[in-house]
This record gives C-alpha cells, structure tokens and sequence, in this order.
C-alpha cells in the first residue's frame, strides 16, 4: 500500500492530501503524538490521577500476554474486554499503593532486588544472569525498570495481603470436625445393575433409526470450505538476502551492544527515607544529614557503619542496603541514573529522589565484550532478517496490490512474486486444521462474507513472526446432515444405551422402594439375582471402589434405629448402583497423625484467607470513587 500511495500522490492531489494531514498536526502539535499521552488523564481513583500512557502501557502489555497464551493474534471481539482488564487492573493497583501508605507499608528496592535475584528463571547455574532477566522483561513486553517496577508492585500487593490476612485464624475445633468428616469411614453393600446382557436383547426398528435421525440438531455436518492461499515470511526472505564480503563484521560493530552482555554494578547506598508530604524543614533536615553521612563515608568510613553509628533521631529513617550486582532500571530513576554514571570505587553525592536522599557507591563494574568470530552467526542471522524486512514490507505492498487487482484467482501473484499457491483440506470452524491454517485470523476471514459468499481473494493477513497470508475458498460444503447410512451404527448403538438406561434406573429405583419398605438385602438377591459387594471401612478416596458409588455411600443418610441408609446413582456405562449404608465410623482425634491435622489447619486457614482478601478487594473497589475519562480514549 505504501508504494501504491508513493506512486499516485503526485501533483494537486499530494498538496490536497497533506493539507488535510497538517490540520491535525496545527491544532494539536506534533508533540501530542510523541509522549505517550503522558500528560492526559485515564481514570482518577479516589483523587488519584491515571495517565492514559499507563492505561496504553497496561493494555499493551494484557495484549501481549493474551497473545502469547493464545498463540495467535487478538480478535477484534476480544478488544473490548482487554481494555476493561487494563482498567481494572490499574484501579486494583492503585487502590493497593493508596491502602499500603495509609497503614504505612513500604517495600524498599534492596528488598526488591533480593527476591529477583532468588527468583529461579533469573538464574543460569552461576547465580543471577541479567541477560535471563531482560529477556523475562521483553517477554513480558516491558523494559527492565517496567518489569521491576512490576515486581515491586506485586510485593507491595503481597504485602498488604500478608498484613491482612495475619488477622485470620481457624478455631482447632474446626479443624479436628473437619477432619472427622474427612477420614470418616462407612461399611456399605452395593450392587451394580448391568445393562450389557438387557442391550444384547433390544431390538431398534428402521422406524425407531429414522425417527431418531430426523431429530433436529442431531448428526450434523458442520460448514466445511477449502482454501487455497499464499504465506509471505520473514523467514523466507531473509534465507534469499546476499551478504556482500565484510558486511556482517560492519554490522556486527555498529550494533555491538546488541551482542554484548548487559552491563552490571555491584552497588550499596544509605537512603534517607522522607515522610509522605515532606515540608521544607523536614527537606532541609534530610539534607543536611545527608551531606553530614556523605562527608563521613567521603572521609573513609564504611556505609553499613556510617548508617548504624549516626542514626541519632533518625532509626526509622536511614537505611543501609546492599544490592550486588544490578542491572540499570532496577533502582528508582534518579538513583539508577546516578549509579550508572560513577566510576568504580566512586561515591555520589546526596541524590534526591520521590522517597527520599540517596548516597550511592559502587564497588565494581561488569560487562564481558564479545568478538565477531564468537557471534558471527547470530549476527549474519540478523543482518539477513533486517535487510529482509525491508524487503518483506515492499513485498507485502506488493502481494496487497496483486491480490486486490486480481480478486478471483492466486495466480498472478504467485507468479510475480514466487510463491507457491498451497491448498489445505476441508477445514471447518470447529476443527480447523493444523498449522498456519489452524490460525484464529485465517479461520475467521475464511468463513467471512468477502471470502466466503463473494468469492474473492481476503486482505493480507498479518500474522506473528513477520508472516502474511492471502487466502481465498475454492470450495464450499454448507452445514448440512451426515448421511444416515454413516451414522447408522452409531445410533443405533445410541438407541439401546438410553432404552437400558432407562429399565435399569427403573429397576434400581424399584428395589430401594422394596429397601425402604424393609425387605432385606438378601431377599432381594433372591428375587432380581443380584450380587452384592460388601466393603468395610470404606474411606471417601477409596481406589478400589467405584467413585460414583462412594459419592452416593457418602451422600445417604446415616443409619438411624438400626435402619440402614439407601441410595442409588446410575453410571455412565448405562448400569444404575444400588448402596446400602450400614454404619458410620468418626475419625478420633487421637488417632489422626499430627501432620494431617496441621495441613487440615492450613488449608481452612488458605480458604477463610482466600475469602478474605476477595471480600477485601471488592469492598476497596465497591466504596473507591473510581471515574473513568472515556473521551480519553
């Protein structure tokens, strides 16, 4: 399309398009496309202002999530309810930041950084990899600071949580009822009324087939198209792409950074924290002390000294944290700014941020260089994908044009640009195929009306990983009925499973009437031959015994006045169960093993705390004056 707009805007009808593009730009400035909509405001929660570049980093970031766990693009209806997530999200977080300062939680970056560097993905066997970090951060589509902005986020959440739910207990009698209803165990008779001999016998008529065919919705074909289409691929192009002589070495040394291993410093700090709404004195203070530490520490005192011997009136204040080996982004924007430009060895002077004043050191510095030869294929892999994305989107434009100007056939294009016209099988909605064909986007255009009922060939499809598609039906099937005569056994076979079903269920129910009518087990063996089972101690989990018949064993009625509890089920295969429940036997206490009765402990106290935090989260959103600015968006 680019090319096509490149070639046709010439003479008036250029100067009338860009007359019509600079108005935009005169009302608003170009700036107003460039900074992320920092300054406009989403929502405000309870006075609180969400920028709408918060709201665009949230949603982005829900977008490439969902993408990444659906393995496919976002459809359109999917929108929608993605960007409710981001809002409700952001609400939840910032309800979260406003309900931890009002009770004053804090969680401070060395406390931060240790958990990232205990967390397992971020470690390569010799400890914390800054590489294995950032590639966790581009994954989750964020920059570094982003993502560890993120994890302090949610061991802010998490710590709230722990605040709350520390209120939270479970009463031991609770517990040991529990347990006594757990580990109860029954003695039962059951028996199970087979269907497989009554199936043998029943006869189904052509009559009672054809009447069960014709039943509407039943044994349908679903609407089945086949397709032919062409994939334009980065992948593919780029395998074409000619390196001249020394031209990946040129590459390699203009992009070094990109090869490189990301830069980390093992830095400490004493911070001096500031209250929530500083006045001017209390800034003056802070900074004052401050520059009298730095002048200590400056002298050649030791940081973790300096903070512990000159706290004076300052304990709650002043903060000792020593952090290893950082990544840049990891501490607050004015702190890592100033922590990356020191020297080793050096110290900072006093830095000021939002929480309060910094004084930064930093021992040593590490970034391993790379040579050529080391990455050379890597980087000859590169140089071939970018210069076949330049190519890819000229070739795009191009196959858009080709495919648009010739709607009712693939075959100038493939020519023209050399790509193979592959075709799929039927494909349906409901059992899409494999591969490229299983995509939700071709699925859906397949079957839409352009394709579908007009005939000609989709727009470029834009799949992940630099692949487009332009597909087109060369053969329909409607929804329409399954022959009978492929579908004959199968209902015939349907036919007499619900006909023994239904004399089974009437035969089991008519012997728990005889049950409670009292007529013994044994009498009743005699009239219909049944075989009764009889299990002692049967526990809820019990391997050997059919879960259906447990669930009705545990279900029934205790026995009262020595009359035995009745119930019946029927199961799956057809058959029907009858059980007999003839005593219950409570777990003792003293019996159950102290290990069993703590995890019963801790899981009533895991689900009261689950409810818990739910009831709490709903109620700060339910009493939360939340507006949201829809003209924002």
């Amino acid at each position: 399309m680019l090319l096509t707009i490149r070639d046709q805007l010439k003479g008036w009808v250029a100067v009338l398009v860009f007359g019509i593009l600079i108005i935009p730009f005169a009302f608003w400035g170009v700036n107003y496309y460039f900074d992320q909509a920092g300054g406009v405001t989403a929502v405000e929660v309870n006075g609180e202002e969400i920028t709408l570049a918060a709201y665009q980093r949230a949603y982005q970031n829900i977008r490439q999530q969902w993408q990444s766990m659906s393995d496919g693009p976002v459809l359109e209806e999917s929108t929608p309810l993605l960007k409710k997530q981001a809002i409700d999200s952001l609400v939840q977080v910032e309800l979260f930041k406003q309900t931890g300062r009002k009770i004053g939680l804090r969680v401070s970056d060395q406390e931060v950084w240790q958990t990232v560097q205990e967390i397992s993905a971020f470690n390569d066997g010799n400890g914390f990899s800054p590489l294995l970090f950032e590639a966790a951060a581009n994954q989750a589509g964020m920059t570094p600071a982003g993502f560890t902005a993120q994890i302090k986020q949610d061991m802010s959440a998490e710590q709230l949580r722990d605040a709350l739910l520390e209120t939270d207990f479970v009463m031991q009698s609770e517990a040991d009822a529990f347990s006594g209803l757990k580990n109860q165990t029954r003695d039962i008779s059951y028996v199970v009324l087979s269907s497989n001999e009554l199936k043998e016998t029943i006869e189904v008529t052509d009559e009672q087939v054809n009447s069960y065919y014709e039943e509407a919705g039943r044994y349908m074909e679903p609407e089945k198209v086949k397709i032919a289409y062409l994939v334009l691929s980065l992948a593919k192009v780029a395998e074409e792409v000619y390196l001249e002589e020394g031209e990946p070495e040129v590459y390699f040394n203009e992009n070094r950074q990109n090869y490189e291993v990301e830069e980390t410093r093992k830095v400490k700090q004493i911070m001096l924290k500031l209250p929530e709404e500083p006045s001017q004195a209390a800034l003056d203070e802070m900074r004052a002390k401050a520059e009298e530490l730095h002048g200590l520490i400056k002298a050649g005192r030791e940081f973790e000294e300096v903070a512990v011997e000159n706290t004076g009136g300052y304990a709650d204040s002043i903060e000792f944290s020593e952090f290893g080996f950082l990544a840049k982004g990891v501490l607050e924007p004015e702190a890592d700014e100033v922590a990356f430009t020191l020297n080793e060895g050096e110290i900072s002077e006093p830095v000021q941020s939002r929480d309060g004043f910094h004084i930064i050191g930093v021992d040593e510095i590490k970034g391993d260089t790379v040579t050529f030869a080391s990455v050379r294929d890597e980087v000859e892999q590169d140089l071939r994908e970018s210069k076949g994305s330049e190519q890819l989107y000229e070739l795009t434009d191009r196959l858009a044009t080709l495919t648009y100007e010739n709607p009712g056939t693939l075959e100038v294009a493939s020519e023209e640009l050399a790509l193979e016209i592959q075709q799929s099988d039927f494909v349906s909605r409901e059992a899409p195929g494999v591969g490229i064909i299983a995509e939700p986007a071709v699925i859906s255009t397949a079957f839409s009306e352009e394709t579908l009922l007009q005939e000609n060939n989709s727009d470029v499809i834009e799949l992940d990983n630099d692949r487009y598609i332009v597909l087109r039906v060369l053969e329909r099937r409607p929804t329409q009925k399954k022959p009978l005569e492929s579908v004959r056994d199968e209902i015939i076979t349907q036919i007499k499973y619900e006909q023994a079903s239904a004399q089974m269920k009437e035969r089991g129910e008519l012997i728990l009437e005889k049950l409670n009518d009292g007529q013994s087990k044994e009498t009743l063996a005699s009239e219909f031959s049944l075989d009764w089972k009889e299990v002692e101690g049967v526990a809820r989990d019990d391997e050997n015994t059919n879960r259906a018949v447990l669930r009705v064993a545990f279900k029934a009625g205790l026995p009262a006045e020595g009359k035995p509890g009745f119930g019946g089920t029927p199961l799956g295969t057809g058959d029907y169960a009858v059980v007999i429940v003839h005593s219950v036997t409570k777990a003792n206490r003293e019996t159950t093993e102290k290990e069993e009765l703590d995890a019963i402990h801790s899981q009533l106290l895991q689900t009261a705390s689950g409810a818990t935090w739910t009831e709490f989260t709903k109620d700060l959103q339910t009493t939360a004056d939340v507006e949201i600015y829809d003209e924002a968006f």
